[in-house]
C-alpha cells in the first residue's frame, strides 16, 4: 500500500464557484448544475495528476447511473478566469466534464486562494474536446481481449504517493481500479484511502458488474 491523499471533503466555495460559473455559461451547460444539486459528488482527490491545479471530484454512486455516458466525448470548459482575493487578480479556471459528469476542476498555480466565487470572467471562454491520450499511453501493453474490455474514455492518469496509476474501472463510493505502466493490477479505495495489489487480470475484472 501507498501513501495517502490529503484533502477529501469537498468544500463550500468548490461547489459555489462551479455553479455560478455554469450558471453565466450558455444555457447547453446549465444541465451541469442539476449533477450539483442532487449530490453527485462525494469529495475530492487532489494531488492526482500532472495537471497544475487540478482536483478531481469522486461520486455517490446512487447518483452517478443518472448522469453518466460513456457515449459522450469527453472535454474541458477553459479559458475562464475567476478572481482571487489573496492575491487580488484572476487565475485561470478550468471544468473539465468526463462521460457527461463534471470530474473535476483545475484552479491557476499553486494550492493556496481565496476565490470570489461570484467574480468571473468568461468573456473568452470555450469548449475544449479531450483526446485519449492516456489511454494510447498503455495501448501497446494490452491484448486485443483487454482493449475490447476497456472502455478508452474512462482511462486517465492518476498520480498516487509518487506513482502514476491508470484508472480503468469506477467502483462504488469513490472507489476504482488501476493499473501500472507494467499492467500490475490495484483497487484504489477512498476510505480509507489505500492503494491495495490485486492478484487478478484485466479482463476478469472489466468484465464484471459488481464491487471487488
Amino acid at each position: 500500500m501507498f501513501g495517502l491523499f490529503k484533502r477529501t471533503k469537498i468544500e463550500l466555495w468548490e461547489t459555489e464557484l462551479l455553479r455560478n460559473t455554469l450558471m453565466a455559461l450558455p444555457k447547453e451547460y446549465s444541465a451541469l448544475i442539476d449533477q450539483i444539486n442532487d449530490g453527485l459528488f462525494r469529495g475530492v482527490l487532489v494531488n492526482v495528476s500532472d495537471i497544475p491545479g487540478f482536483v478531481a471530484f469522486t461520486f455517490n454512486s446512487g447518483v452517478l447511473k443518472k448522469y453518466e455516458n460513456e457515449n459522450e466525448n469527453d472535454y474541458k470548459l477553459t479559458n475562464i478566469k475567476v478572481f482571487d482575493d489573496k492575491t487580488l487578480s484572476f487565475v485561470p479556471y478550468e471544468i473539465y466534464v468526463s462521460a457527461g459528469m463534471i470530474s473535476g476542476y483545475s484552479l491557476g498555480e499553486g494550492e493556496k486562494h481565496k476565490i470570489v466565487t461570484n467574480k468571473i470572467d468568461i468573456a473568452d471562454f470555450k469548449k475544449e474536446i479531450l483526446g485519449e491520450s492516456d489511454f494510447e499511453r498503455i495501448i501497446n501493453i494490452l491484448t486485443e481481449q483487454e482493449k475490447a474490455r476497456m472502455n478508452p474514455s474512462e482511462v486517465y492518469v492518476v498520480f498516487i504517493g509518487g506513482k502514476e496509476f491508470f484508472h480503468i474501472k469506477d467502483l462504488e463510493d469513490g472507489d476504482f481500479i488501476g493499473i501500472d505502466i507494467e499492467k500490475r493490477v490495484y483497487k484504489i479505495t477512498h476510505d480509507p484511502m489505500e492503494v491495495i495489489p490485486l492478484d487478478e487480470n484485466i479482463v476478469d475484472i472489466l468484465s464484471r458488474d459488481v464491487n471487488i
